[in-house]
C-alpha cells in the first residue's frame, strides 16, 4: 500500500510539473483571478510584460484602469459559470494601444463551486494594426477610384456586367451609379457593334477610338483600357474610358483645314483640268452657232459626234467637280475595304494637271490585283495628296535655280505586297531631307518651308491617319538626293474581315 501510494504521489508530482511547465511556457498571457478580480496567479510571460504587484487588480495591472471593464469576461464567467471570449484593448503608458483576444474559463472546487476564473489573452495588436492599415489603404484607393477624372468600371469577367463605377461615369455618360450598376457594359456600344465589342473586351487590353452612346443617345468616342483585377470574392475587369470626343473634333478640324489648304494650292491645276472639257464644249457650241447663223445644214453623223463629245466632256467636268466636293467635305471616319492602287489613282486625278504644268513626270510602278486594306478612302487619299504636294515642293525647290533635263523632275509611285502587308512608296528627285531633321518631320507644326508656304501639319496629319488605319509611315532620304516615303498597311484578308481597333 505504501508503495502504491508513493507511486501515485510520484505520478501526481510529474503531472503537476507538466501542467506547471505548460502554464509557464504557453505563448499567451495567463492569469487566475478571484471574485474581486485580484490576480491570484499568473505566468512568467504576464509577469515579464507587466511586472504586477502581488494581489493587484487585473484592470490595474495590465489595462491601466481604476475600475473593471464595462464588459468584463471574467465577471460574466463568475455569473453564469460558462466560458466567454472577446476582443479587449488597453492604452499603454506611452499612449499606444494593445489589443487582445481574451478567453475565460471557470475553476471549481470539489463541491463544484466557482472559486476562480482563468483568463487567457492572446496579443493581436499586430494583426489589428494590419487590419487598420488595410482599411486605410482601401479608403485611400477607393477615394482615388471615385475621384479619377476618367470613368472607371468594375466588370464581371464572364458577363461584363457593371459591378461598380466611379462618379466620373455620371459626368461623361450621364448615367447615375444606380442606373449603370448591373447593366451590361456592352449596352454602351451602338446596337450593331455590341456583339463585336463583347468579344474584343475579352481579347484586347485596349480599344482605341471606340464609339459609345451616352444616356441621351448622343455618341462619344473613347479610348478604353482593360486590366484584370480582384474584387471581393471574384476576378473582374477594371476598365478605364478616356473621352477623346473633343480631341477628335479638333483633329477633324485640322484635317479639314489641311484639305482646304491642299485644294488652294492645287487651284491652278484644277482650273486647267476643268478648262479642257470646257474648251471642247465651247468649240462645239461655237461650231453649231456658226452653222446655224449661216443657215448651213449639219450632217446627222457630225451632229451625233459633236453631241457625244459634249456629253462626254460634261461628264468629265462633273466627275472632277464631284471628286473635289467629296474630297473637301467634312465626314466621319468610315472604315471600308479599299484598294490602294485605286486611291492613288484618285489622288493623282486631281493633281496630275498641277504636276504637268510644272513639268513633273509621274512614274508608276504598281503591282496589280493587290489585296484590300481597311481604311477610310477619303482620308487615305488625303495622305497620298500630302505626299505628292511635298514631293512637288521638294522638286521645285531643287530645280528653281537650275535648268533640268528630261527625267530630272520625277515622282515615282510604287506599290507591292510583302507577306501580310501592302507597301506603298512615294519617292521624288527633290532636295531630300537633312539627316539632322529626319526624325522631326512628323511632328506637328514642324516645317522646312519658307514662312507662309507651309503649316507643318501635312505630314503630322498623314502620320495620324496612317496610325488610325494600323499602318506605319517612315521616310528615307539623303540631302540633295531626293526622299522616299514608305507606308505599310496590314492586309484586310489576314485579319479574317475583322476591324481591329485594339491599340
Amino acid at each position: 500500500m505504501l508503495k502504491e501510494t508513493s507511486m501515485t504521489r510520484s505520478g501526481l508530482n510529474i503531472q503537476q510539473s507538466e501542467y506547471q511547465t505548460l502554464f509557464e511556457l504557453v505563448p499567451c498571457l495567463i492569469t487566475i483571478q478571484d471574485r474581486e478580480f485580484r490576480l491570484i496567479r499568473y505566468n512568467h510571460l504576464f509577469s515579464d510584460h507587466f511586472h504586477p504587484e502581488h494581489g493587484a487588480y487585473c484592470y490595474q495591472a495590465y489595462k491601466n484602469r481604476n475600475s473593471r471593464c464595462e464588459k468584463c469576461l471574467v465577471a460574466m464567467t463568475f455569473d453564469d459559470g460558462k466560458s466567454h471570449y472577446g476582443e479587449e484593448s488597453s492604452t499603454n503608458v506611452d499612449g499606444s494601444v494593445t489589443y487582445w483576444i481574451a478567453y475565460t474559463s471557470p475553476l471549481k472546487n470539489e463541491r463544484d463551486d466557482i472559486v476562480a476564473v482563468m483568463e487567457v489573452c492572446l496579443d493581436i495588436t499586430h494583426r489589428k494594426q494590419l487590419e487598420e492599415n488595410l482599411e486605410k489603404s482601401e479608403r485611400k484607393y477607393y477615394s482615388i477610384f471615385n475621384n479619377m477624372p476618367n470613368p472607371m468600371f468594375v466588370l464581371d469577367i464572364d458577363t461584363l456586367m457593371v459591378l461598380d463605377c466611379n462618379e466620373s461615369v455620371t459626368t461623361v455618360y450621364g448615367f447615375t451609379k444606380e442606373e449603370i450598376i448591373n447593366k451590361s457594359f456592352v449596352e454602351l456600344f451602338p446596337e450593331d457593334e455590341k456583339n463585336s465589342y463583347g468579344l474584343k473586351m475579352r481579347a484586347y487590353s485596349s480599344l482605341n477610338k471606340v464609339k459609345q452612346l451616352k444616356k441621351d443617345g448622343k455618341a462619344i468616342f473613347v479610348n478604353i483600357r482593360i486590366a484584370p483585377s480582384e474584387y471581393p470574392g471574384q476576378k473582374v475587369m477594371l476598365v478605364t474610358a478616356s473621352d477623346i470626343t473633343q480631341r477628335l473634333e479638333v483633329e477633324q478640324q485640322l484635317i479639314q483645314a489641311g484639305k482646304m489648304a491642299t485644294l488652294g494650292e492645287m487651284a491652278t491645276g484644277i482650273a486647267h483640268e476643268l478648262n479642257q472639257p470646257l474648251s471642247v464644249i465651247k468649240t462645239v457650241s461655237s461650231f453649231f452657232i456658226k452653222k446655224i447663223s449661216s443657215h448651213e445644214a449639219i450632217a446627222e453623223s457630225t451632229l451625233n459626234d459633236m453631241l457625244i463629245k459634249i456629253d462626254n466632256n460634261v461628264d468629265r467636268a462633273s466627275r472632277i467637280i464631284n471628286h473635289l466636293r467629296n474630297f473637301a467635305r467634312k465626314s466621319e471616319v468610315i472604315f471600308a475595304k479599299v484598294q490602294v492602287n485605286e486611291i492613288l489613282e484618285r489622288a493623282l486625278a486631281i493633281f496630275s494637271q498641277h504636276l504637268k504644268i510644272r513639268g513633273i513626270e509621274v512614274v508608276w510602278n504598281i503591282e496589280n490585283n493587290l489585296p484590300v486594306i481597311l481604311a477610310d478612302p477619303d482620308r487615305l487619299e488625303q495622305v497620298f495628296i500630302n505626299l505628292l504636294v511635298n514631293a512637288r515642293d521638294a522638286i521645285e525647290e531643287r530645280w528653281k535655280h537650275a535648268e533640268p533635263v528630261k527625267g530630272d523632275k520625277r515622282i515615282i509611285i510604287k506599290t507591292s505586297r510583302e507577306i501580310n502587308n501592302i507597301k506603298i512608296e512615294v519617292c521624288d528627285t527633290g532636295t531630300g531631307i537633312p539627316k539632322s531633321i529626319l526624325e522631326k518631320i512628323f511632328e506637328p507644326f514642324f516645317t522646312t518651308k519658307d514662312a507662309g508656304k507651309g503649316t507643318g501639319l501635312g505630314l503630322s496629319i498623314s502620320y495620324g491617319i496612317v496610325k488610325d488605319f494600323h499602318g506605319s509611315i517612315k521616310a528615307v532620304s539623303e540631302e540633295n538626293n531626293g526622299a522616299c516615303f514608305t507606308i505599310t498597311f496590314p492586309i484586310q484578308d489576314s485579319t479574317d474581315g475583322k476591324t481591329n481597333t485594339a491599340g
